[in-house]
């Protein structure tokens, strides 16, 4: 049996959902979700054919946890940054496809540390001051897990 064409974006598909409900699910534990919002913003979002659906997907993962922390203001600025930083990544993802593991690891380092602060300045627009916590600090530890299953399991569709 042939595999269909649609099938890497299934799996993409598949495994943002299963993304959206570990943000849900890990509510408790701040440092692990933001790792599963950063992966899903900047290492699944990026790779759907459509810029369109990458960004919902991002605003989807910013609703989702902006629900789940309860100290955290609820008015779309996790959302918003979340979109900015998908398309950021899916540009460059246009531009400069990855090549290797440790430069897509710099790469997304990088917009990690970008992603934080496109957060944190829409939160503070939206909502005013707010305590920024450690969650980026964990998906700048664990980029050689998330990012490495980012490429390797499902690669960008724009590398063909």
């Amino acid at each position: 049996m042939s595999n269909p064409a649609g099938t890497p974006l299934v799996r993409r598909f598949i495994l943002a959902l299963v993304c959206l409900g570990g943000i849900h699910y890990a509510a408790p534990w701040p440092g692990p979700q933001a790792v599963l919002n950063t992966f899903l913003v900047l290492g699944l979002a990026p790779g759907f054919t459509s810029p369109l659906a990458g960004i919902a997907w991002a605003a989807a993962g910013g609703w989702v946890m902006e629900g789940t922390l309860r100290l955290y203001p609820h008015l779309g600025g996790t959302a918003f940054g979340n979109m900015l930083a998908c398309l950021l990544a899916f540009s460059l993802l246009l531009r400069w496809p990855p090549h290797a593991l440790k430069s897509y690891w710099g790469r997304q380092a990088a917009l990690v540390v970008v992603h934080a602060l496109l957060v944190h300045a829409s939160v503070r627009f939206a909502a005013g001051p707010h305590a920024w916590g450690t969650g980026w600090l964990w998906s700048l530890v664990l980029i050689p897990a998330w990012a490495t299953l980012a490429l390797r399991l499902h690669p960008p569709l724009h590398r063909k």
